[in-house]
């Protein structure tokens, strides 16, 4: 898994990324309704044990995970995740840039959020503001 994601363009803004987890989803539970707070990158979904009745929902997208299949996501768009089964669920997160962000334009806002935390106001605080 390493190995792959060292190949991967993932979100690289320090002190937020890149990041890539295995979310794993008790039987039984639920992520509740959330959101992000900024969209300058995307959600990796790759699910890789995915249990029958499983399922997913970004804005008024609602779908079954696919073993195997990845899809991306604004996260920033209200997102919930369930899992009504008596079996456990995992998938593969990870951040990639926005992909209508410029690779030339990352390093503008590498600056511009280091910027806002060295005046103590943070990419969520900006974003709240």
């Amino acid at each position: 898994t390493a190995a792959v994601l060292d190949r991967m363009p993932l979100f690289d803004l320090p002190g937020r990324g890149p990041t890539a987890f295995f979310s794993l989803l008790k039987p039984r539970t639920v992520i509740p309704p959330h959101t992000g707070a900024t969209n300058v990158r995307s959600i990796i979904h790759l699910p890789l044990i995915v249990p029958e009745g499983c399922w997913f929902r970004v804005g008024n997208d609602t779908r079954p995970w696919i073993e195997g299949q990845a899809f991306a996501f604004d996260d920033t768009i209200e997102h919930e995740a369930h899992n009504p089964t008596d079996a456990l669920r995992a998938v593969l997160i990870l951040d990639t840039w926005n992909p209508f962000i410029a690779a030339d334009e990352r390093p503008l806002i590498t600056r511009w959020v280091n910027e806002l935390d060295a005046h103590g106001r943070g990419l969520a605080g900006f974003l709240a503001a």
